[in-house]
């Protein structure tokens, strides 16, 4: 049974489904333990596997659950929706200078000019003190000399491998090898496997020792193309390596690298550059010195932005042209207020700088006569939004009240000179087809029958009443959908099973550690960070 298991792990097997060993065993040298080893933690799965489906397939779905809940699923609903947009609320009456001035007055936040500030700033990078940075080609050429192994591609080389349970096995092996009997069938003949399951890609070095060691290694390095290995005895059985392929290794001249290399080295010294400079401002900080003084010692120039807003808007209405490339400066500088202490600042891609606020002109309240038009645009909104609402409340009113079920929404058309209209629509729980906004949806599944809601017009224009008719539960349910519901509450019902025995494990198994598994895990990036 444990090999039947085993066997039908698709993990384990090729491209055509059938199990492979060598699969098997490299997967259990990979996760640090030996084949008897790796067994007995499948046979303890396959037993945890089993005592689990005996739980599962105990678990049965009552029928009267499962046609109650499908009808409510498939349950359909008929609705009146009503929409009454603001905008086409007409009847909004004349606005006199006078209501207008009351309505300025009651509003004054929509009519603020913003605030304005100037501010001083300088900034510094990485960037710009790299290309005032000379790099001779004798101080490149003694970094790549000492960088060569990051510009070597180290060689590769392609294997099929032959895994045999012993050295009297690899011992017969080599002898049929040795007299002229190919690899491939010799492969074939002695482990069942084909070439192309065990055939592996190109790797280093290194990659191949950390599979199989460094004996196997020396062996495969030192072959020819075509040669085979003698036989290489591991914990995993004995293996006869076959070079398939080599993609020799390779080392960038300096030319091919010199300009990546001066830049970095740019870099690398800007950065140095870019902290003493840092020191530099410090030391300045400490003896109070302005910015312009800062700036002017570290050799970068004191920049202004004027009038500008928090939004980078001048007075005038267009764009600040004065704004640097720094993307909190604006948040910088309308937090700080005139004679803060000055404070250097990080942004970006090693870049910093400095602001210093110099003027600030609080908001202020525009005239009525300069915002007069705005004004009146604004009371008419507010106008149409008032009526839409008294007329959306008077109708709910109404249908709210006892005895209102002979009431028709229809009869709310084309009254107080707007055009509103009334559609009846049919809808089911799923929604599935999108026959209605998702919020009136929700409204006509979310209220009894006969009810009424208000509701805001998803594009804010005005409001929708939704009023529910009438509810439709299917006589007969179709078998195919109480099968589907079966299987979700069956579903569920095994989740939570599921979840309480795997509670109960955390609570009552203690937790064993694989010393193996994390010596290898360790050693692996060990390997990675020396190289």
């Amino acid at each position: 049974e444990l090999r039947d298991y085993i066997v039908s792990i698709p993990t384990f097997q090729d491209e055509t489904g059938a199990f492979n060993r060598s699969y098997f065993e490299q997967i259990a040298n990979g996760q640090g333990y030996g084949v008897q080893q790796f067994e007995e933690l499948m046979r303890a799965d396959l037993v945890r596997g089993q005592f689990v489906e005996a739980i599962m397939n105990n678990v049965e779905t009552p029928d009267i659950a499962a046609d109650t809940l499908t009808k409510y699923t498939t349950e359909k609903r008929t609705a009146e929706v009503l929409t009454i947009p603001a905008s086409n609320m007409t009847a909004i009456g004349e606005a006199d200078d006078e209501i207008l001035r009351t309505f300025y007055d009651d509003n004054n936040p929509l009519y603020m000019a913003p605030e304005y500030r100037d501010a001083s700033y300088f900034e510094i990078s990485a960037n710009e003190i790299a290309t005032t940075i000379e790099i001779g080609d004798d101080v490149a050429r003694e970094m790549y000399e000492d960088r060569i192994m990051s510009y070597t591609k180290e060689e590769q080389r392609g294997f099929v491998q032959m895994l045999l349970d012993d050295m009297d096995a690899a011992d017969a092996a080599i002898a049929e090898l040795d007299g002229g009997k190919a690899f491939e069938q010799v492969l074939s003949d002695r482990t069942g496997d084909s070439p192309e399951d065990s055939t592996f890609e190109p790797q280093t070095r290194d990659e191949f020792v950390s599979l199989y060691g460094e004996d196997a290694a020396n062996e495969l390095y030192s072959l020819a193309a075509g040669g085979y290995t003698q036989p290489v005895e591991t914990g995993f059985g004995v293996y006869i390596f076959k070079l398939a392929e080599v993609n020799p290794g390779s080392v960038s001249t300096f030319e091919d690298v010199k300009e990546g290399l001066i830049i970095n080295l740019q870099m690398e010294r800007a950065i140095d550059r870019l902290f003493d400079i840092r020191n530099t401002i410090d030391d300045e900080l400490a003896a109070g010195a302005p910015l312009t003084d800062i700036a002017e010692v570290i050799g970068v120039p004191a920049k202004k932005v004027t009038n500008v807003s928090i939004e980078g808007i001048m007075p005038d209405g267009n764009a600040s042209n004065e704004l640097p490339l720094i993307v909190d400066f604006l948040d910088v500088a309308f937090s700080r207020n005139i004679g803060d202490e000055l404070e250097l600042r990080e942004g970006i891609s090693n870049k910093f700088y400095m602001v210093d606020v110099e003027n600030i002109m609080d908001a202020t309240l525009k005239p009525f006569e300069e915002v007069k038009d705005q004004v009146a645009t604004d009371w008419a909104a507010n106008r149409r939004i008032t009526l839409a609402t008294e007329l959306a409340d008077k109708i709910t009113e109404e249908f709210s009240a006892e005895g209102s079920a002979a009431l028709a929404l229809a009869e709310y058309q084309d009254i107080q000179g707007g055009d509103f209209t009334v559609n009846e629509v049919t809808v089911d729980r799923a929604n599935a087809d999108n026959a209605v906004a998702t919020d009136i949806h929700g409204s006509i599944f979310g209220q009894e029958i006969g009810g009424i809601q208000k509701i805001a017009a998803a594009d804010g224009d005005g409001f929708v009443l939704v009023r529910v008719k009438e509810r439709i539960l299917s006589a007969d349910v179709d078998e195919e959908a109480i099968t589907g519901t079966k299987d979700q509450i069956k579903t569920a019902m095994q989740n939570d099973i599921m979840g309480a025995f795997t509670n109960h494990l955390y609570d009552a198994l203690p937790v064993s550690i694989n010393t193996n598994n994390v010596k290898a895990t360790l050693d692996m990036l060990v390997t990675q960070t020396e190289q």
